[in-house]
């Protein structure tokens, strides 16, 4: 299958009793798929036909979307903005007054006004793990995004990590429990408005301008995706002469950061706007990681400390920074390569920010694995010819000839990251 070739497009009333089954589907009664469906699924099926067919119901094909393939449906994805729910909710559930195995009145509210839910997803079992589900997701955030919608929002079952991690890498955010259809489910958030905001403090700001502007990390500002602030700390001394590093006390050698520059720049900063991370670069830090990179890609706004000279006041440290980093066990003149290797880690897995995502998902470490090998044109150059599996157009072989060449090469390279 060629993920090109597959449309989304809104739905119709007669896609309604397809969208009755990916409903049913989603809510996690998989039978609906069989080709002779249980009594019970086929009874509860036929209510939601009707369901589907209706305006001003959750499930209705008003709210939905369609994956369709050569002419085919093959996934759905049903959402709605949250102000309308308890009215829908109420109208939903009268269709299945005898039906239901759990009470409706003890659910928690899924949803509100503000949020524009995403309720449904199913895809075809025929046609999962081909980055449907993702396609129909990310049409659902930008359906929020036009109806100008602050947050999306999705729930999750706690028994399903994978579901999880599809909906952390598109922006996702844990934002608490709901307790809906007798179960508890993990709540998840997105907001559309505010891009990314990282904040750089540095002593030489001028390390930093050329990578700033060119590449990804450009891209990605332009599309107001991230915004990246770099600070000169001379600004935020009272030093008539603009320094910013002092002797260290005890008499060792080398100079140290002080606490007033780091701590002004940082106290105005703040008083604009709440940090998720004030991270400071220093080669005693943690090890910077790709999961790290993928954490903090989710977060909102952060700060980032280049480290200079023999350091800076451990004060500093003490009471405002949330997270140090290192990109390796060596020291550095200052901590801007540091900051401009994390940053562009973090950027380029924001969600819009690589034109095909899925690049960046099978990029080395995502899965604790080094990524296979890639090859382009031409087949045979020299007589060193591509792989046959890769030219046979075979979509399962292929994806399992890159998970055995990944294993290898981790087991060879890097068996440390298959030690976890």
């Amino acid at each position: 299958m060629n993920i090109s070739d597959i449309q989304i497009r809104p739905a119709s009333i007669a896609d309604a009793a397809f969208i009755a089954k990916n409903v049913m589907a989603a809510l996690g009664t998989e039978e609906v798929y069989a080709e002779e469906m249980p009594e019970q699924v086929l009874k509860i099926w036929n209510i939601m036909i009707q369901v589907c067919q209706t305006s001003g119901v959750l499930y209705s094909w008003e709210n939905t979307l369609i994956a369709e393939y050569e002419g085919m449906p093959i996934g759905s994805l049903t959402a709605y903005d949250g102000s309308t729910y308890k009215e829908s909710r109420e109208k939903t559930f009268a269709f299945f007054e005898e039906s239901l195995s759990f009470d409706p009145d003890l659910m928690q509210d899924e949803t509100k006004a503000g949020e524009y839910y995403l309720d449904s997803l199913a895809v075809l079992p025929a046609f999962r793990g081909n980055g449907i589900g993702k396609m129909l997701l990310q049409q659902g955030i930008e359906t929020a995004r036009r109806k100008e919608i602050p947050h999306v929002t999705i729930l999750v079952s706690p028994t399903n990590p994978k579901a999880k991690r599809l909906y952390s890498s598109l922006g996702f955010r844990e934002a608490g429990e709901v307790f809906a259809f007798g179960e508890y489910f993990q709540r998840m958030k997105l907001d559309t408005t505010e891009p990314m905001r990282i904040d750089i403090l540095t002593v030489l700001p001028e390390m930093l301008d050329g990578f700033l502007n060119c590449s990804i990390v450009a891209r990605a500002q332009r599309k107001g995706l991230v915004e990246i602030h770099v600070h000169n700390l001379r600004d935020w001394t009272l030093d008539k002469h603009k320094r910013v590093d002092d002797y260290p006390y005890g008499g060792c050698a080398g100079m140290v950061m002080q606490c007033e520059p780091i701590d002004r720049c940082i106290e105005a900063l703040k008083a604009k706007r709440d940090y998720d991370e004030i991270i400071f670069t220093t080669p005693d830090g943690e090890q910077f990681s790709q999961p790290i990179a993928n954490e903090l890609s989710m977060k909102k706004n952060m700060i980032i400390l280049c480290g200079h000279f023999k350091g800076v006041d451990y004060r500093i440290r003490e009471h405002l920074i949330t997270k140090e980093l290192s990109i390796g066990d060596y020291v550095l003149t200052g901590g801007e390569l540091a900051a401009a290797v994390m940053t562009d880690a973090i950027v380029r897995i924001i969600p819009g920010v690589i034109g095909d995502e899925q690049s960046a998902l099978s990029d080395s470490f995502q899965d604790n694995l080094l990524a296979p090998p890639v090859y382009t044109r031409p087949a045979d150059y020299k007589g060193w010819k591509v792989p046959d599996v890769l030219l046979s157009g075979h979509e399962k072989n292929i994806r399992n000839w890159e998970f055995e060449q990944a294993l290898e090469r981790t087991k060879r390279l890097r068996p440390d990251l298959l030690e976890d």
